[in-house]
């Protein structure tokens, strides 16, 4: 596989949808999640976090360890902002 077919394998991954009603909240922020439509032609990340506009998997919400990730880059700024 060249390194184009692995980027694009990368980038356009087939990313799996929570069963209808799940609920997350933002590692970071501690915030409900957004769930993105799921709908022909979307390559990205099922879930949005709107505070701090961070996008995760389903399968990195379920691996997510809080002791080996600091804060949201993001959520910095808008606490120093504050």
């Amino acid at each position: 596989m060249s390194t184009t077919e692995k980027t694009y394998e990368f980038l356009y991954s087939n990313y799996r949808w929570p069963q209808p009603g799940v609920q997350r909240l933002c590692p970071f922020s501690g915030e409900p999640l957004h769930l993105t439509k799921q709908q022909e032609g979307y390559n990205g990340k099922p879930w949005t976090c709107p505070k701090c506009v961070w996008y995760f998997s389903e399968e990195e919400l379920e691996k997510w360890d809080p002791t080996k990730h600091e804060d949201c880059p993001h959520l910095k700024e808008l606490k120093e902002k504050d």
